[in-house]
């Protein structure tokens, strides 16, 4: 499992070929891949972006081609994928909360922007523009309009990000026990969103409750490897 790719618009960036390197090696060992959202930097419509990461789509294609399942949620730069993309890529959407099942691991996944309720100024804006008629509204725009628009919202984020607080930025640790309360029976949780890798437990009436999280890909990415029953976060590198 990985999340927080955030592929640029220029396949010759750094990360996107390190990402296109992952897929056509690490990646075709796994059974199967999920994506926990923000595998792009800015997503402002199929019509967009099945051009600008036209590599990327095709080596997904490849993949799901020769058989290997790939699930993908959306994140909160990447949520107006449509069914071209889906289509194109051969990718099975996901939608969050989700509860996946491999082998004897149960596991709740999102992709963690919903978790962190402190940001309140997040949650709100997050609110607005995941309305349907907003994103109605916003998929019918002119295709310049939208990436300004889409520009300008990310330098936006990065700056108001400079000067918030980092506890805020983290999840709310009563968020996540009500989405486990939500879910009785379920232990694990794993997601992205904050970039600090980490594996959290915790002790609630007896039960051990265990939170993932998943790191972005600066300056190497990190995953999370479910076999024989059992999670573990690996670092992986295209320098070895």
């Amino acid at each position: 499992m990985i999340a927080d790719i955030h592929l640029q618009p220029d396949d010759a960036h750094p990360i996107n070929q390190a990402f296109h390197q992952f897929l056509t090696t690490h990646a075709q060992q796994a059974a199967a891949l999920y994506i926990l959202g923000d595998c792009f930097e800015m997503w402002v419509g199929d019509d967009v972006g099945c051009k600008v990461y036209g590599k990327t789509l095709s080596l997904f294609k490849e993949l799901t081609a020769k058989g290997l399942p790939i699930y993908m949620m959306f994140g909160n730069r990447d949520f107006l994928m449509r069914q071209r993309f889906w289509q194109i890529t051969g990718i099975s959407h996901i939608k969050e909360p989700g509860l996946v099942k491999i082998g004897d691991f149960s596991a709740l996944i999102c992709h963690g922007d919903g978790l962190c309720t402190d940001d309140i100024e997040f949650q709100k804006m997050r609110k607005i523009l995941r309305h349907p008629i907003i994103t109605w509204l916003f998929l019918r725009l002119p295709q310049k309009k939208r990436i300004s628009i889409g520009e300008g919202m990310r330098a936006k984020s990065q700056k108001y990000n400079l000067n918030k607080a980092e506890n805020i930025m983290d999840v709310n640790q009563q968020a996540v026990e009500a989405l486990f309360d939500a879910h009785p029976g379920v232990t694990h949780l794993i997601h992205g969103h904050t970039h600090r890798a980490a594996h959290h437990t915790y002790e609630l009436n007896s039960q051990t409750f265990h939170r993932w999280v998943l790191g972005d890909w600066r300056p190497e990415m990190q995953y999370l490897k479910i076999q024989n029953g059992e999670a573990s976060l690996h670092s992986w590198s295209p320098f070895g």
